[in-house]
């Protein structure tokens, strides 16, 4: 089976580092093909980001249309031009912030966020009334990040998402945390999880549902 990876980021390195965890995680299984916005931002932050991105990641797998997949995977939580990628694809589509949002759902009634950006969560707030899983959402963190390419941006951002974690976990009491967006992809592992809690990687709950999703539309 083959997974088209579309980075709506225009961040090569982000994208190379997601590839690496997806080939892990996938296994001999299913061949990635992962592919980089030519056009956009480094890291997706606002709307404004969102809808440059969206155009880009379009146009990524319109070039790619006569290329054969079992699934596209929208590698950013933002999920840039999810639906007009479901709208011209075969194929199922999986977003970050979805999948993660689905998976908390089948783990626990009640679930937090912690995410990058200061403008963040009132943008997902959007997403989960759309998806009716606004009332399950107990609370939003917001993480502020420099360039997780350096190793001490790196450590610096894995204590602040650890402080939220723990913070959301003593006041909130979630089931599950969702670790969500591109930059902090492999955090969720390097975590220690609160007990009682469920930490949820969002690129892993979107190469999960990507699998599942191939599989059950196999031929």
């Amino acid at each position: 089976m083959r997974l088209l990876m579309l980075n709506g980021n225009t961040n090569a390195a982000m994208t190379a580092a997601m590839a690496t965890r997806a080939r892990a995680f996938l296994g001999e299984a299913v061949e990635v093909d992962a592919e980089t916005a030519e056009q956009g931002v480094a890291y997706i932050g606002s709307r404004r980001d969102c809808a440059l991105a969206g155009a880009a990641v379009v146009a990524s797998l319109e070039a790619r249309a006569a290329q054969e997949y079992e699934a596209v995977l929208l590698a950013c939580f933002g999920e840039p031009g999810l639906a007009a990628v479901r709208e011209i694809s075969s194929v199922p589509v999986v977003g970050l912030l979805e999948a993660s949002v689905l998976s908390a759902l089948q783990l626990g009634a009640r679930f937090a966020i912690v995410t990058p950006g200061h403008r963040w969560p009132r943008m997902i707030e959007d997403v989960l009334h759309d998806l009716g899983a606004a009332r399950h959402c107990l609370g939003i963190t917001p993480v502020e990040i420099g360039d997780l390419s350096l190793p001490a941006e790196r450590d610096a951002a894995r204590e602040r998402v650890q402080a939220a974690v723990d913070d959301q976990q003593a006041r909130l009491s979630p089931d599950a945390i969702i670790v969500g967006g591109a930059a902090f992809v492999g955090l969720a592992a390097e975590l220690s999880a609160p007990p009682g809690t469920r930490l949820i990687d969002s690129l892993d709950a979107g190469l999960a549902q990507s699998l599942a999703l191939m599989r059950l539309t196999a031929d």
